[in-house]
C-alpha cells in the first residue's frame, strides 16, 4: 500500500495527512496515480466495457475536481471516487436500454497480476465466472463486485451501495445460488 494511503478501520483505504492538505491539482494528480487503474478495473467488473469504466472513472475525478471547495471530509477522497464509479455505472445501465453498446476487453495493463489463488482457478475459468456475474442483475452484480473483488466487508458494502446490510445479505446469497446453479449447469 502507498505510504499516502492508510487503513481507516471499517471504511477502507483513505488519503492521509499530506495528501489531504495538497491543493486540488495536486492532490487530484496523485489520486489518479494512485488509483485509476483500481477504479477502471471496479467499472470493468460492474459494466463489462472498458469504455464505460473509464468514462465512469474520468467523471469521478471531473466531478471530484468540480467539487473540491464543497468537500467535507478530504481524507474520504478516494471513497468519494469509488462511490462516484459505482453511480456512473448505473447510469451505464439504465442507458444501455436506449441504445446499443460495443463491448470492448480490458487493456492488458489494467488486469490484475494472477493472485494467491491462481493454481486452484485456471484463466479460462475465471473468464467464465466473469462472464457469468456480468449477466447477475445490477445489484446482485454491484453486491458480488464488491464483496468479493474489492473485498469490502457487508457494512462496507452496504454504505457504498447505500442499502442496508441485509439487502447486501440477501443479494449475495442469492447471486450466489445463481453462479453456483449456472457454473453446475455449465460444466
Amino acid at each position: 500500500m502507498s505510504p499516502l494511503l492508510r487503513s481507516a478501520g471499517e471504511s477502507g483505504p483513505s488519503v492521509q495527512g499530506p495528501v489531504a492538505e495538497l491543493g486540488r491539482d495536486q492532490a487530484l494528480a496523485v489520486l489518479f496515480r494512485t488509483h485509476c487503474a483500481d477504479l477502471v478495473r471496479l467499472g470493468f467488473a460492474l459494466t463489462g466495457d472498458r469504455g464505460a469504466a473509464e468514462e465512469a472513472v474520468q467523471d469521478a475525478f471531473l466531478s471530484l475536481h468540480r467539487n473540491w471547495r464543497s468537500l467535507r471530509d478530504r481524507s474520504a477522497m478516494h471513497a468519494y471516487l469509488r462511490a462516484t464509479v459505482v453511480n456512473r455505472c448505473r447510469s451505464v445501465h439504465r442507458d444501455r436500454a436506449h441504445r446499443p453498446v460495443v463491448v470492448a476487453p480490458l487493456r492488458p495493463e489494467l488486469v490484475t497480476q494472477p493472485g494467491a489463488d491462481a493454481d486452484v482457478l485456471t484463466h479460462e475459468e475465471s473468464l467464465r465466472i466473469a462472464e457469468q456475474v456480468r449477466t447477475l442483475p445490477q445489484r446482485q452484480r454491484e453486491v458480488v463486485v464488491c464483496r468479493f473483488y474489492l473485498d469490502l466487508s457487508e457494512r462496507q458494502t452496504a454504505e457504498l451501495l447505500q442499502v442496508s446490510v441485509g439487502s447486501v445479505k440477501k443479494h449475495a446469497s442469492r447471486a450466489l445460488s445463481a453462479l453456483h446453479d449456472r457454473m453446475e449447469v455449465a460444466q
